[in-house]
């Protein structure tokens, strides 16, 4: 072949490239909408999205700031946010409904002593109250809202020296805002998840009464929920999120390594060493769900007459997700 034939056909087979332009593009990035609390106990899908795992499963993370995880349920529903979190009234209610939600995944569960957080009390009344039977007639903040957990790990603590809900005054508000409660002295105690106890702790603000692995030990305190775009609409998607959350998770269950303190610190705009002195939460590395834990706390919701219905577990939790993406990750089967 003549020079000038080789640079013509060079010429030719780049303008077939120009002009399209897709050949040798890479596939676009799904955009997934995710809860975002600024709190230690997403800190796996916090190292998820930083150490690219999501990235590599074509994923683009949209952060979606709610101050609670009820507020959550309603968009799920409706495929306006694709993942959240719960363990409220207001999920069973919706699957109830026939609305399209499952837990998928453990978020996290009450391993150790130190690990979740615990029940503190105001610095300055340690010396009145030194048991949770001196909470009768107190002032208590939690975070979250009514029927989460830890409303169940306060009735749990309340019950164990004879005392009732009623006999305590209770304010939920925004995790950010419990702390600000506690050091002001707007209440008398607050259960404080981690970083939170370890900043109360070292600051002065308050002093530990009890943990929560005293009262519910080996509870799940979260699940990852899925909603109606992953459950109905694109469950392969769902898949593509489970194994990038499940390589979170196992990076993340290396413990307060320099890399998932950093993430941690910058999503939850913490001092890194507060991260790295805190508790470390225990998710389960192949996204593994109790199920009869799942069932204890909807009975416990039932009998205190927060939902009306006791739902089938079939209807609650989906657990294909995680067990495709161990597959892909080669995890092999529980």
């Amino acid at each position: 072949m003549r020079r000038g034939t080789t640079l013509v056909c060079i010429l030719v087979i780049f303008g077939l490239l120009i002009g399209n332009p897709g050949v040798h593009a890479a596939p676009p990035l799904d955009t997934v909408r995710i809860l975002f609390q600024p709190v230690a106990l997403n800190g796996a899908l916090f190292v998820a999205e930083k150490e690219g795992y999501f990235e590599r499963q074509r994923i683009k993370v949209n952060w979606v700031p709610l101050n609670s995880q009820d507020q959550a349920v309603p968009i799920l529903a409706l495929g306006r946010l694709e993942v959240g979190f719960g363990l409220t009234p207001a999920f069973y209610n919706a699957v109830a409904r026939g609305e399209p939600l499952r837990f998928v995944a453990d978020r996290g569960h009450v391993a150790r002593r130190g690990s979740i957080g615990a029940l503190f009390v105001r610095a300055e009344l340690a010396g009145a109250i030194r048991s949770v039977a001196d909470l009768k007639g107190r002032k208590i903040a939690l975070p979250g809202s009514f029927g989460n957990l830890g409303h169940y790990m306060l009735i749990k603590a309340l019950a164990g020296v004879g005392l009732t809900f009623t006999q305590v005054t209770v304010t939920f508000m925004p995790p950010a805002a419990v702390l600000p409660a506690l050091q002001s002295g707007a209440v008398d105690a607050a259960f404080l998840p981690n970083p939170l106890d370890t900043l109360a702790r070292e600051r002065s603000i308050g002093v530990q009464l009890i943990d929560l692995a005293d009262i519910i030990p080996g509870e799940h305190i979260g699940f990852l929920v899925y909603g109606r775009n992953l459950l109905v609409e694109n469950r392969p998607l769902g898949v593509r999120v489970m194994v990038a959350y499940l390589q979170g998770v196992r990076r993340y269950g290396e413990g307060p390594t320099p890399r998932n303190v950093a993430a941690i610190a910058e999503y939850t705009k913490t001092d890194p060493e507060i991260i790295r002195r805190s508790g470390w939460i225990g998710i389960h590395p192949d996204g593994y769900i109790d199920v009869n834990k799942a069932r204890r706390y909807q009975d416990w919701l039932y009998e205190v007459e927060l939902i009306s219905v006791r739902n089938p577990m079939s209807s609650v939790i989906d657990t294909s997700f995680a067990e495709q993406a161990r597959g892909i990750l080669g995890l092999g089967a529980r």
